[in-house]
């Protein structure tokens, strides 16, 4: 009778190894775009998703777009003129910070932010997220006239005051969803989906730009 996989021990060094190995060629895979490609761009990126950062990728081809950690990025740049895998590199390193990316490629900062000053995509704004608008409900039935009575139950959940009647939701008062300017609860989150109300807006800002043989601009003076 064949052994049982549920109770396979999975030593805890062996996984350690395998991290370490994910990291060491990760390290790798940019030092050697780093050498392929003769610019490199710092990005701030604010309100990602995947699949918005999987577009960047795309449309940026052959470019590399690298999201990682962001010890792992400086440490794989460096972070000194000692340890730069390429000269004056380290000063973007530097600059690593917050939620951000490295892209290397071959086109120009005029060509980077004329394409990311255009690629804005709207999302549904998660839990935690700031309010970008005051959404208030009136009264009746209209705001809620899309949804499939089915669904009652869950908005008084969410706390929508709320009753089913001939089939129908009703609001049985105005009701505030979120305020601007202030932080969305996760019922506010849930509720701005529901009604299909788009507040977080993917955006892509160019903090600084390194060019082979060792010229560094920070974001406000990129020119070509």
């Amino acid at each position: 009778m064949p052994k049982s996989k549920r109770n396979k021990v999975i030593s805890l060094t062996k996984t350690k190894k395998m991290v370490r190995e994910n990291k060491d060629k990760l390290i790798d895979e940019i030092r050697q775009c780093a050498e392929k490609y003769s610019r490199v761009f710092l990005l701030s990126l604010e309100n990602e998703r995947s699949s918005y950062l999987q577009e960047v990728r795309k449309r940026l081809r052959p470019g590399r777009l690298i999201c990682a950690k962001n010890t792992v990025m400086q440490l794989a740049l460096g972070t000194s003129p000692e340890t730069a895998c390429q000269d004056n590199i380290d000063k973007l390193a530097e600059k690593i910070s917050g939620h951000c990316g490295i892209l290397f490629t071959e086109q120009t900062p005029a060509d980077i932010q004329s394409f990311f000053a255009e690629y804005r995509p709207l999302d549904y704004a998660r839990s935690g997220a700031t309010a970008t608008e005051t959404v208030v409900l009136p009264r009746g039935m209209d705001a809620l006239a899309h949804l499939p009575h089915s669904i009652e139950a869950h908005l008084r959940q969410l706390g929508l005051p709320t009753r089913l009647l001939d089939a129908k939701i009703h609001l049985l008062g105005e009701h505030t969803v979120c305020t601007a300017g202030k932080e969305l609860s996760s019922d506010a989150a849930q509720i701005l989906k529901l009604l299909e109300i788009k507040q977080a807006r993917f955006t892509v800002t160019v903090e600084a730009h390194w060019t082979r043989g060792g010229t560094f601009q920070d974001c406000s003076m990129l020119e070509d």
